[in-house]
């Protein structure tokens, strides 16, 4: 952070569930994966990170959505009361904006937007400085805008992940050139989002598994390549929790800065107009390792 001179930090706080036991509207929806903030001895927050701005950030699932439906308001305070004690407790600094992350569709847009109108509600009720922001992925760009004050684009999982036959479902021109369209009139300011993270997809039969991370694909006792990025499974392999199969598919994707420049020069040209932020997915010392300093400071860049 020091190195590239980053000015904000997102910092996803917890993501929103349905609990499918709960007997009350104040108990259908409850706070899942929080993140826990541990400072080392004698750290001094102020000294490493004091001039940071902080934006925390809630995910909420489409089925806690849903699960909410008609009492917005209920989930919004809950939301902005929860961010507010774990900022002062975590003493988490210059924090002026939250974020909601939400991956709303045609049939939960309304619910959503009154989601976002509630949690502006709360956030003057509890005289927070905070602004609104929410994520936006590109198939909602031809949508309608969220009530919010701002927006970020996520420009990844651009593909089908579950599509046997993709080649990176990461990022690839060819996925986020149809939605660009319709950027230069969206009416919301939007900085830009890029990956930095790879990962491993299991099929099985040509039928999406699940997401795998860590495999030594190289190792050909276990494994043989296919393609240039497909491997498939000489022998059954215990993997945490699961085990693949003898004959499954694992395709290995990683954000090249060769497909993130190509997105991103498409993106300037249509946002050439707006100042706008450049935002790195996500904070990771393996995954940033990967890059070289030019690299990074040209997918921060903006251009003029």
């Amino acid at each position: 952070m020091k190195k590239y001179d980053v000015g904000r930090i997102y910092l996803r706080m917890f993501d929103v569930s349905e609990d499918t036991y709960a007997t009350s509207i104040e108990e259908k929806v409850v706070p899942n994966a929080s993140v826990r903030i541990d400072y080392p001895d004698n750290y001094l927050l102020e000294d490493s990170l004091g001039n940071k701005e902080f934006v925390p950030v809630v995910f909420v699932t489409l089925n806690a959505l849903k699960a909410m439906k008609g009492h917005e308001g209920v989930l919004a305070r809950n939301i902005v009361t929860r961010v507010r004690n774990m900022c002062e407790y975590n003493s988490v600094p210059n924090v002026n904006e939250l974020q909601l992350d939400c991956d709303w569709t045609q049939s939960t847009e309304k619910s959503y937007f009154a989601l976002c109108d509630s949690v502006k509600l709360g956030i003057a009720d509890l005289q927070l400085p905070w602004r609104l922001s929410s994520t936006i992925r590109l198939h909602q760009l031809s949508g309608n805008v969220p009530p919010v004050d701002n927006g970020v684009l996520m420009v990844y999982n651009t593909g089908s992940f579950n599509d046997p036959d993709a080649e990176n479902s990461i990022i690839a021109e060819k996925d986020v050139e149809p939605y660009l369209k319709h950027l230069s009139d969206y009416q919301l300011h939007l900085d830009v989002a890029y990956p930095t993270y790879s990962w491993q997809l299991l099929f099985r039969k040509r039928q999406f598994i699940g997401l795998l991370n860590g495999l030594n694909l190289t190792d050909t006792t276990q494994f043989f390549q296919r393609d240039i990025n497909v491997f498939v499974a000489r022998r059954d392999i215990p993997y945490k929790d699961r085990l693949i199969l003898k004959g499954d598919m694992i395709r290995q994707e990683t954000s090249e800065f060769e497909d993130i420049s190509k997105v991103k020069r498409m993106i300037d040209r249509k946002l050439s107009s707006q100042d706008h932020s450049n935002i790195l997915y996500h904070l990771d010392s393996k995954n940033l390792s990967k890059y070289s300093d030019n690299e990074i400071n040209e997918i921060y860049s903006v251009s003029e």
